[in-house]
């Protein structure tokens, strides 16, 4: 750290607050990211499952900007996948056309972060925020002490437990925001389809969430889960759920290795209340910029990041009011993040035990299903079929 004062503070080096202070630096802004980790990237909390553009032009029409950033470098694919395989508690399956690219998060997140840097910002890692002491200051602490680092502008990146996020007056509540607490496993030599990715749905697998199958290449694959506290079965640790995913193809990981096995939270109940305040800008999972039906948060990252830092250059440059950002987040994702929500509420009702989720899988197929996970509510009625729109009805009382 060069100096204690500066224009901008991101704290949290993920793809939103490297975003963030990519757009600032480049503006000539003096900005520091505060990192807790001592290296970018690591652990890899997460799927590694990026929608490809046109799937994201889809899912996200209102965005001009959000299927140009999640083409990434292919030097940061690992591998590319077209089917979405959702199967039911019983095992049946319902598949549908959905082209993904998988990435190696560990080096694309330093890849994002070098062009912070490289745009001008400075990246200190090893510095944990620890309190915000006033508008302008935080108190941080590394390996060498514990001292402050002064900003007009703060950008809150730091999760979904974010400390900055608390401090502007958004409460940190795990049954209130919708916590999906989540745990995956990375295995070598596995037997799986490279083209598929699984959604695996059911109380054995995943309450109130679901488990997931991802295929990374070259045989390795990312199977994890995610749980909603408040929906699972008593006391059973997550690794009783993940397990039972991994067991329930005979032989598919009889020869695989445990590569990596890493815990995260992921925030599933939609925006925060206050995603500007003060001084302060909130971004990313701190933001709850999460789709909440199938957990991804990637492309609102990237694309809430590069807004933020453009809002918080023009406050720093004109005065700006900061909440720009919050219209901007708003016009372009904003309608998406709340169907995704409601479609979450809906599942939560029509697939509230492992038989109604049966069922209701059956009946709706994938072209019920597949809206869902596309962050939208269910076809209208004259879509479905009669019996299943009655079904329907009749669940949601």
């Amino acid at each position: 750290m060069q100096r204690q004062k500066y224009d901008v503070a991101v704290v949290g080096a993920g793809p939103a607050g490297t975003m963030a202070a990519k757009a600032i630096a480049e503006r000539g802004h003096e900005v520091i990211i505060l990192e807790r980790r001592r290296a970018v990237g690591i652990p890899v909390q997460c799927g590694e499952f990026l929608p490809a553009g046109k799937e994201i032009s889809d899912m996200f029409p209102h965005s001009p900007r959000m299927a140009r950033l999640v083409e990434i470098p292919r030097r940061f694919t690992l591998n590319r996948t077209s089917r979405i395989r959702l199967v039911s508690p019983r095992e049946h399956s319902y598949e549908f056309d959905f082209e993904s690219n998988i990435i190696d998060r560990r080096r694309y997140d330093a890849h994002l972060a070098e062009r912070a840097v490289e745009a001008g910002a400075e990246l200190s890692l090893g510095f944990r925020v620890i309190a915000r002491e006033s508008k302008e200051l935080l108190r941080v602490k590394s390996s060498s002490g514990v001292g402050t680092v002064s900003a007009k502008v703060i950008v809150g990146a730091d999760g979904p437990v974010s400390l900055i996020s608390r401090s502007i007056g958004n409460p940190y509540d795990r049954q209130d925001r919708d916590l999906s607490l989540s745990l995956h496993r990375v295995y070598s030599n596995a037997d799986v389809d490279p083209r598929v990715v699984e959604m695996i749905f059911g109380g054995r697998a995943a309450p109130g969430g679901y488990g997931w199958t991802i295929p990374r290449g070259n045989r390795e694959a990312n199977v994890g889960i995610g749980v909603r506290k408040s929906m699972a079965l008593g006391n059973a640790p997550l690794k009783s759920y993940l397990d039972y995913v991994v067991r329930r193809v005979p032989g598919r990981y009889s020869d695989a290795e445990v590569v990596r096995s890493v815990g995260a939270l992921i925030p599933v109940g939609g925006p925060v209340a206050y995603t500007t305040r003060g001084n302060t800008v909130i971004v990313g999972d701190a933001a709850g910029h999460v789709m909440a039906t199938n957990g991804g948060g990637i492309p609102t990252a990237l694309c809430g990041g590069e807004m933020a830092g453009e809002a918080v250059s023009s406050h720093l440059e004109n005065g700006t009011p900061l909440n720009r950002y919050d219209a901007l987040w708003q016009s372009e994702f904003g309608t998406e993040l709340r169907a995704s929500l409601a479609a979450l509420r809906l599942a939560d009702r029509v697939m509230g035990s492992d038989s109604l989720t049966e069922v209701g899988m059956a009946l709706m197929r994938a072209r019920f299903l597949e809206p869902i996970i596309r962050c939208r509510l269910p076809l209208p009625s004259g879509m479905m079929s009669g019996a299943a729109v009655s079904v329907l009805r009749r669940l949601l009382g």
